[in-house]
């Protein structure tokens, strides 16, 4: 049978023997009554989710409606057997109407018999209270194990996407701090190249093709490139043409895939330089704003690095507490 999701919490019904008794009620050491009963109850759109078939749904509710009810007639007896009149209690749905219960007459005797009539009462209260919550002790351990299971499941997912969380950010943290990365200062109208160090990489040339990446340049660690490339795009006055070698992106989305880390380079590149960058044809190209929105448009606003800046890495998780049963 096909599962669903229901609602499931634990109801805790106070027994209210005293309140019920009323002036007549004489505690009775010897009577096992309990001060409340604890039943589950299933409903749509309350409670915490819990998968579960229709048929066991449907049982579960049944079980409890059973148990409370038995309970509201013992407890409708136990007013009466105090001297009570009119009387309903329904523990199933909260509701109920009973008459103040008098003071006896106090006539020769009266407390003694007040005292073996209530004794009486509450011993029989206890018996009915003892089968009922026999009757629905084997649903309500079985939901008891659901609910432990359910929570058991869920708790392990949330441990276990902290845990990759985790290991997305050393991943990443690890590839942005290596110093295999150069940028050629392009002049203004010409591409910038980007490309690693560590991988073969086409001769480097100059002209209409761009600026010239010499070996004598520093190394660029992700992030430097990351505020250098931003920078640029801030400055400038026409659209960047940043061009990244092929070998760099694929050799990038290989070492996050090799960490289990699985990453398309303008995903990574934007844990690095933040949402101000578009897919382009060459790799990730800055945002600029279009010749529509005049020179007064707001320009874009690009994220800073995790050195320093704001924006940066996205890591970790948030997660709240589970809700009770």
């Amino acid at each position: 049978m096909t599962a669903m999701w229901t609602g499931v919490w634990l109801e805790k019904v106070r027994l209210d023997v005293a309140g019920i008794g009323g002036s007549a009620f004489r505690p009775d050491p010897s009577a096992a009554l309990p001060e409340q009963v604890e039943v589950y109850r299933v409903r749509e759109g309350g409670g915490s989710p819990l998968p579960c078939t229709p048929a066991e749904r449907e049982r579960w509710e049944l079980a409890a409606v059973a148990c409370l009810g038995r309970l509201s007639r013992a407890l409708e007896d136990f007013y009466q057997a105090h001297g009570g009149t009119t009387v309903v209690i329904d523990l199933v749905t909260g509701r109920g109407i009973r008459h103040g219960i008098g003071r006896p007459r106090r006539w020769p005797g009266w407390e003694r018999r007040a005292v073996e009539r209530s004794a009486r009462a509450q011993h029989v209260l206890a018996l009915e209270v003892g089968r009922a919550v026999e009757e629905y002790r084997p649903v309500r351990a079985e939901i008891a194990l659901r609910v432990a299971e359910d929570r058991a499941a869920r708790w392990a997912a949330t441990e276990a996407e902290q845990r990759a969380a985790r290991h997305r950010r050393t991943v990443l943290d690890e590839l942005a701090l290596r110093r295999v990365w150069y940028c050629g200062g392009a002049a203004p109208g010409e591409p910038v190249l980007v490309r690693r160090v560590d991988l073969p990489g086409p001769e480097a040339e100059t002209g209409s093709s761009g600026a010239s990446v010499t070996e004598d340049q520093e190394p660029l660690t992700a992030r430097e490139l990351a505020d250098e490339l931003n920078a640029l795009a801030v400055r400038a006055e026409s659209p960047v043409d940043v061009r990244w070698d092929e070998r760099a992106r694929a050799a990038t989305e290989a070492e996050c895939l090799a960490r289990e880390v699985g990453l398309g380079f303008l995903e990574w590149w934007h844990d690095l330089a933040g949402p101000g960058w578009r897919p382009g044809p060459d790799g990730p190209a800055p945002v600029f704003p279009s010749p529509g929105q005049g020179a007064s448009a707001p320009r874009q606003s690009f994220g800073g690095t995790g050195m320093g800046g704001t924006g940066g890495f996205s890591g970790g998780h948030s997660y709240g507490g589970f809700g009770g049963y």
